[in-house]
């Protein structure tokens, strides 16, 4: 392509940069409205995506590559940065002055998603992954809370140092066995490599880990330890929907340009790690005394769903992995927002404060139920819809084995998601609550998450359809 013609195909990305230099240049002058700028770069970057469908284009001589599968990613993170910033502006305690540029690094860091999406070669892999994580590091540290939030954002930057490492020594270790940067060309030469030398083996579980540190998948996630505490929960919720979509989007088109047509057995290894990471998560999740870390081990036990569907990617495993993270992004922000409302008023997040909740505030509790019910998989909410995909793809994988682990999980699960159920509408109030006045900008985010979770099953065929889209723009 043209020189012109690539900065045109970067035009959702162009209108993300030019709203962050907007925000930054506002932070000092205006500080009451960069979240508003920042929200309309966000639906300007929509517009401009919505010019790019039905068509795959290829950029900067193959280093990105926006198709069908891109499309479908960017649209799922667009709106889970769109409504992570209307919650944001609830996230801010009486007396704190938050930093006016924070939705700046919020745009960056979206455009690194929306790029690694895109990326179809190596270094542009490596690169636009660097672009989300650094300003992710930059949020964390602006936006910390409490005496622990340093130790807490210095964990979260070593987490992140040791991802990147992983990674890149894992494609270099492919670069070497193939001669080829782009995923697609070294597929293909790796097709005719021995899957059992060591040197393959090697490359995969550098690659598999580097995610793995990405996700915060278990034993990395002790790590950062206080991270869900110390750091106020509008960068958690963006990091749990906007960050962990675009490392599965990543992960998703790296296997399946890399490792899919080859004889390696890279199903094996995920299935492996899909039944810890999904265990460990739930079990540690029942645990928890706070509804803050219940719901982040919540996450990595959906994590280890999402895992599910890579054993399975040339048939339906890629379409169960779209439909999954759209579930995923709707029920952490469905679940998030509720307890950065209520967790604001009481001034505690610990579950047995929770009660009560059913009273004071009726609209948050249902709508923390409807999430808590769409993370442990119940129909006919989001969650149930992107399980059974995921389940599926198992099962048609060969790996039924890990679909009888999935149900299991999703049986534990629901029992920790009902003792905060339980909580929220039977335990006696612990004490006096002042109805809590929502903001309109999380009033909203809520409500159309929790619309999102209910309506999904509705809307099933076309999702559906979008991600068998995605999947055969991915696989032709």
């Amino acid at each position: 392509m043209t020189t012109f013609g690539n900065v045109l195909a970067f035009s959702p990305e162009l209108w993300l940069l030019a709203g962050a230099l907007v925000v930054f240049l506002l932070a000092r002058f205006m500080p009451g409205t960069t979240t508003t700028v920042a929200l309309v770069a966000l639906v300007g970057a929509f517009l401009a995506l919505a010019t790019q469908f039905k068509q795959t284009i290829t950029i900067l001589d193959g280093a990105f590559t926006l198709d069908g599968f891109a499309v479908v990613v960017d649209v799922v993170l667009l709106g889970a940065a769109a409504l992570t910033l209307l919650a944001s502006r609830a996230d801010v305690l009486p007396g704190e002055s938050p930093a006016a540029a924070v939705p700046g690094f919020f745009l960056l860091a979206t455009l690194g998603a929306l790029l690694a999406a895109s990326a179809a070669e190596m270094v542009s892999v490596f690169l636009s992954l660097e672009l989300l994580a650094v300003n992710l590091y930059v949020l964390t540290a602006l936006t910390r809370r409490g005496a622990g939030a340093i130790s807490a954002s210095l964990g979260y930057l070593a987490v992140g140092a040791a991802s990147s490492g992983l990674l890149v020594y894992g494609l270099a270790l492919v670069f070497g066995l193939t001669g080829q940067t782009n995923l697609t060309a070294a597929g293909r030469a790796l097709a005719s490599v021995n899957p059992n030398q060591a040197a393959v083996l090697l490359a995969l579980s550098l690659i598999l880990g580097g995610f793995a540190f990405r996700l915060g998948l278990l034993p990395v996630r002790w790590w950062t330890r206080g991270f869900e505490v110390g750091i106020p929960l509008r960068v958690v919720v963006f990091v749990e929907s906007v960050g962990v979509v675009a490392a599965f989007a990543v992960f998703g088109r790296l296997a399946a340009a890399t490792f899919s047509g080859t004889r390696i057995g890279y199903p094996a290894m995920i299935a492996v790690v899909a039944a810890v990471a999904m265990t460990a998560g739930n079990l540690l999740a029942l645990t928890q005394t706070s509804v803050r870390r219940l719901l982040a081990y919540s996450g990595i036990a959906q994590a280890g769903f999402a895992l599910m569907a890579f054993t399975d990617l040339k048939r339906v495993g890629i379409s169960a992995l779209l439909v999954f993270l759209v579930a995923l992004a709707l029920t952490s922000l469905g679940a998030f927002g509720p307890v950065v409302a209520y967790a604001r008023s009481v001034h505690s997040d610990a579950i047995r404060d929770l009660a009560g909740m059913s009273r004071w505030s009726p609209g948050l509790a249902l709508t923390l139920v409807l999430a808590l019910l769409s993370l442990a998989g119940l129909p006919p909410l989001a969650g149930f819809f992107g399980k059974l995909l995921v389940l599926q793809a198992a099962v048609d994988g060969g790996y039924a084995w890990l679909a009888v682990i999935g149900v299991a999980n999703m049986a534990l699960a629901a029992f920790g998601y009902l003792r905060v159920i339980r909580t929220v509408f039977l335990d006696s109030p612990v004490f006096e609550v002042v109805p809590v006045r929502l903001d309109g900008g999380i009033r909203a985010a809520i409500g159309l998450a929790s619309v999102g979770i209910v309506f999904m099953g509705l809307l099933m065929g076309p999702l559906y359809a979008a991600a068998s889209y995605g999947r055969a723009a991915l696989l032709h």
